[in-house]
């Protein structure tokens, strides 16, 4: 019974102190996590505590022991992970932090400072979307998003890390299990793997990259022979429904434009849109979007008016803005009041789209159509997708 009163009290101490934490009192919080640890030197929690306290006030010689005897103690734990992702962290290895809270999180899903920490780690990977909602799970977890003061004192790149004094009889590290291998026990070329992948990393490569193909190929077209290139691209009903081979042309028609106002409409609205939605969705799910939307709006242009020639990325363009329709209409709420504000601006520049398509005889309208459709539907798909998903991981 005394021992069950004794985990009761140091219980709620935790809470306590997790509770002073969150609030901004950062060394009274210390100072609970601290006379926890004193009193239980086996509470993993307490020392967990302790070492994010101490994070919080700049102290990253008692962050690193609190860390080491987390790990030490309960090394296949969620605290373990969160402690892994401290060090980490500290040392600038965001990749690698990243990793660990999302560990710990599939372990303890209700653990605050957890989604906090992973807000804070993907704003630093350049991925504020995601922040941005792993703030918002923070806040829901523990009442607030304002959750700055926790990072405030992690050393930034340029600054030199501290390090635990002299005679300490522990040696921190980032364990390899259950965790992922530490930098130093990489190989050279995976090394040089994910130096490239975080160098990208934000950066809207598939955009670019269409936008450069679609641009060469209009400048290759203005050559002499560069009439061939539409001979052999431009898509047409009747022509792909009396001989199926030339059903390629559903592709590369979007890549021809008739001149020059129409590529750099397109061009822009690709950038414009692509941009965003590509960083929201992921370049490999936003490359489907954009070719399966184009690729569809050719077919309904083709089965609705297969006499009509047409070309152009406008169909695939419109599909990523039915994606990024569909992703804040069903994310509306987790996005709050920006939420309503976005659906107003899509709804908005939809029918701006829609009155043009239909004023103008020269444009596509169904392939816009069939492409805003697409999008729309293949970016709720995904998006109810990644939410069933983030419900099971506890986001």
């Amino acid at each position: 019974m005394e021992q069950q009163q004794q985990a009761s009290a140091q219980s709620s101490q935790i809470e306590r102190g997790d509770t002073l934490l969150k609030q901004g009192d950062v060394r009274e919080a210390a100072e609970v996590f601290a006379g926890v640890v004193r009193a239980e030197p086996n509470n993993p929690a307490g020392h967990l505590g302790l070492a994010e306290a101490s994070l919080a006030l700049g102290d990253f010689a008692t962050m690193q022991q609190a860390c080491a005897q987390v790990q030490q103690l309960a090394p296949q734990s969620s605290e373990a992970a969160v402690a892994r992702a401290l060090l980490a962290t500290l040392n600038q290895r965001f990749d690698i932090a990243l990793q660990e809270v999302e560990h710990s999180i599939e372990l303890d899903p209700t653990r605050g400072y957890a989604h906090a920490l992973r807000a804070y780690v993907l704003r630093r990977l350049g991925q504020r979307y995601d922040g941005a909602l792993a703030e918002a799970r923070a806040g829901r977890t523990w009442g607030t998003r304002d959750l700055d003061h926790l990072f405030a004192n992690v050393p930034k790149p340029a600054e030199t890390l501290p390090t635990v004094a002299a005679g300490a009889d522990f040696a921190p590290k980032i364990p390899t299990t259950p965790g992922p291998r530490t930098w130093d026990q990489r190989s050279t070329r995976e090394r040089q793997m994910v130096r490239a992948r975080f160098a990208v990393r934000g950066v809207p490569v598939v955009t670019y990259s269409l936008m450069a193909i679609n641009i060469g190929i209009f400048i290759l077209g203005i050559f002499p022979g560069g009439s061939a290139l539409y001979n052999f691209g431009v898509a047409q009903g009747n022509l792909i429904l009396s001989d199926p081979v030339q059903a390629f042309r559903l592709l590369t028609s979007m890549f021809l434009h008739a001149n020059l106002l129409h590529i750099a409409t397109n061009m822009l609205s690709l950038f414009f849109i692509g941009v965003a939605v590509e960083q929201l969705f992921g370049s490999g799910r936003y490359a489907f979007i954009y070719f399966a939307s184009g690729i569809i709006a050719g077919l309904t242009q083709m089965i609705i008016l297969p006499g009509v020639p047409f070309l152009g990325a406008s169909g695939a363009i419109a599909g990523i803005f039915g994606a990024f329709g569909a992703l804040i209409l069903l994310r509306r709420r987790t996005l709050g009041p920006a939420g309503n504000a976005l659906i107003g601006q899509w709804l908005f520049w939809l029918a701006i789209n829609a009155f043009i398509s239909i004023s103008n005889p020269g444009i596509a309208g169904w392939a816009h159509l069939g492409g805003l459709v697409a999008g729309f539907i293949i970016g709720a798909i995904m998006t109810t997708m990644d939410g069933r998903r983030r419900v099971r991981a506890g986001y």
